[in-house]
Order: C-alpha cells, then structure tokens, then sequence
C-alpha cells in the first residue's frame, strides 16, 4: 500500500500483487484492455481513424467495421468524459482521506473519481503510471509463463526496424525497396492489435470476465478456497500450482 498526495487530498492505493485483491486487479485489468481498445481523448481518436484506413486499403472490410465501431464508442467516452483509464485508477484506489472506497460498481469508482476531481491530469497519469510498472514488474518477476508479453516487444524490434530504415533514407536516399519496407512496417504497428468487439453478448468485456469465473470456480473447486477473495499473488499462485498438478496427473494416467 501506497499513500500519496493528490490534490487537497491523502489517497491510499494498492501497489503491490502481494495485497492488490484480484477481484479489484480484474476490474483494474479489464477498465485498461477497454482503454486500450477504445480510447478517451483525440489522440486515440486518430489512432482509430489511421486504422480504419489502413484496413480499408487492404482490404480488411471485417476489421475496418471493428475498427469504425471502437472509433463510434472512442466519440461516445469522450463527449461523455467516461474514461476506463481514469476508472482503471479508481479501482486502486482503497482511501482517500480516511474513507475507504470498496464499492467496484462504475457508480462506486465514479464517487472515487468524483472525490479526486481537484487532482490535475499531470497528477494521476504520472502516479498511475508509476504504479502500473510496479504492478507489471512484479507479475513479470513472479509469473513470467502469464505476462511474457511477446507482442510488446515485436512491436519495440519493429519500431526499431522502422527507425533504422529511416535513418537510411537521410544517409543514402529513399530508394523503392526502402519505401516499401517502411510502408510493411508502419502497417505492422499500426494494425499490431487487431481490434476487439466492446458490443453485445460476444463483446471483449464480456468474455474477459467469463474467463476469470471459469478460472475463480476451477481454483475453487480444486483448493476448496474462495478464489474472489484472494490476492493476485495468491490467485495466480494457485493458477500454477494447478497447472502442475494436472500434469503429474496426466504422468501418472500415462504410466497406468
């Protein structure tokens, strides 16, 4: 636990996957995937528009529809202010000023939000950022087999890829095999994440949290525990501490 300055007020916050109950680190997980999908200001809105152009002129109709759909609700959040990334926030949140706030409903984080409305932009962003990075460090350190994220350094080598191509363009010349590897690599960064449905029965959201009840009832059910009621270290502990022990089981079926 964290307790910080922000604004007029004293916030405590869940910092660590040691405390951080993985009810909350769900909630908090899901707010920052839609986040990622959708977007609350002008420079996802771009993003949005950049990508549907690019699958149009690939002719990706599928994804372009997705994309245009994420771009309808990306205008939606921000006529409306109803950022994930500020209610991602909220769900760490555990006092401010001495109340604590354990209401995970969007009603109860909107009060937290509400309570924090004196706090600059400048503010939250650098604190959640700092957190967030904590709160991955440690996933990566204890649980690497769940957040070794390939994609994020595919796209970090492409980047680079992208800027040693474009460095050589200011040393040598553009040439034409140089301009079209610099249009495949910007169409890998762009089009990276393909884009996810935040809309009706088979939305993201909702699969996402289907996926962790199936996951709370296997742990349950296994453990005899209430696997709502633990720690993210403690939940996906259990996670790979079943995962091990369907293995000897199917070792020891294998030998019969």
């Amino acid at each position: 636990m964290r307790t910080v300055r922000l604004g007029k007020h004293q916030v405590s916050l869940y910092t660590s996957i040691d405390e951080l109950p993985m009810e909350r680190f769900h909630r908090y997980n899901k707010m920052l995937l839609i986040d990622a999908g959708i977007g609350s200001d002008i420079t996802s809105f771009d993003a949005h528009i950049e990508k549907v152009v690019r699958y149009i002129q690939k002719g990706d109709r599928e994804n372009a529809a997705k994309e245009m759909e994420n771009l309808r609700q990306n205008v939606y959040v921000i006529q409306t202010e109803q950022s994930p990334a500020n209610l991602s926030f909220a769900v760490l949140v555990r006092e401010v000023d001495g109340k604590v706030c354990d209401d995970l409903s969007d009603e109860g984080l909107e009060r937290v939000r509400a309570m924090l409305s004196d706090v600059t932009r400048k503010e939250q962003t650098t604190v959640q950022a700092e957190v967030k990075k904590k709160i991955e460090d440690e996933l990566m350190a204890y649980f690497p087999a769940c957040f070794n994220n390939v994609e994020e350094r595919e796209y970090y080598d492409n980047m680079k890829r992208l800027t040693v191509e474009k460095l050589g363009i200011i040393t040598q010349g553009e040439s034409a095999q140089s301009k079209k590897r610099i249009e495949e690599l910007e169409d890998r960064l762009v089009l990276a994440v393909k884009p996810k449905v935040f809309t009706g029965r088979e939305s993201f959201g909702v699969q996402h949290d289907k996926a962790y009840m199936k996951m709370c009832l296997m742990i349950s059910s296994n453990l005899n525990v209430d696997a709502r009621d633990m720690t993210v270290m403690e939940y996906y502990t259990a996670g790979e501490y079943l995962q091990e022990m369907m293995k000897e089981r199917k070792k020891a079926v294998s030998k019969r």
